[in-house]
């Protein structure tokens, strides 16, 4: 009998928590998660009002009806409005190519921040002066737009991206390697809003000067 109770020995405290730590963690034990008992309630919420819905519309067949036609034509209206969103740039969806004598007047391009180029690229380099460096590449960049527009090295639209313009413009134009670095400096000042060195700013504003003197427009 001695030996038969030294073979069947009581285990210690700490085996019998360990064996009872993982009963309770098996998932007979485990409680629901509450994430799930959220999502059954929001569908819970939905199938109520849609069964609300339903009753209404059984009360009310006419303006059910409107209700839904207008509902369908705000979500055509969506889709159409995303479809040109997500492809505009690839298709052009309503770009309109217009004649240069049906387009817009030039100084619309300065957005009102100017009458003419002269008038934009004296605003840019008193904005340097001043430490303006956001403003004066805003300026520079606008009027070197006007310039290439009117080169008909690109046609300008309220549409259209830098992307855009870059790929409108020849790689072969003298102007192009000016135009590409002040359009990243433009987007890092205007878009990133990361200040740029003004020394580089000023090179660029004052090589659209010599830009606008090579074109030699009165404006």
């Amino acid at each position: 009998m001695l030996a038969a109770a030294q073979a069947i020995q009581t285990p210690s405290p700490e085996a019998i928590r360990e064996v009872t730590r993982q009963v309770l963690a098996g998932p007979e034990y485990t409680e629901p998660s509450r994430w799930y008992e959220i999502l059954f309630e929001i569908l819970q919420t939905i199938k109520q009002w849609l069964d609300a819905l339903g009753a209404w519309s059984e009360a009310n067949p006419l303006l059910a009806r409107i209700l839904f036609i207008l509902a369908l034509i705000v979500l055509l209206a969506c889709l159409a409005h995303l479809l040109y969103l997500a492809f505009a740039d690839v298709l052009h969806f309503g770009a309109k190519k217009e004649a240069r004598s049906e387009r817009a007047p030039r100084w619309e391009i300065l957005e009102g921040a100017a009458a003419n180029w002269r008038e934009a690229l004296q605003d840019a380099r008193a904005m340097l002066a001043e430490g303006d460096v956001r403003r004066a590449i805003w300026l520079a960049h606008r009027v070197l737009l006007g310039l290439l527009d009117e080169q008909d090295a690109i046609k300008f639209a309220g549409w259209k991206t830098n992307s855009h313009y870059l790929a409108e413009c020849s790689r072969n134009h003298p102007w192009y390697a000016t135009f590409a670095e002040l359009t990243s400096l433009y987007d890092k000042a205007v878009y990133a809003s990361r200040s740029p060195a003004a020394d580089a700013a000023g090179v660029l504003v004052r090589q659209v000067d010599q830009f606008y003197a090579e074109m030699g427009s009165p404006a």
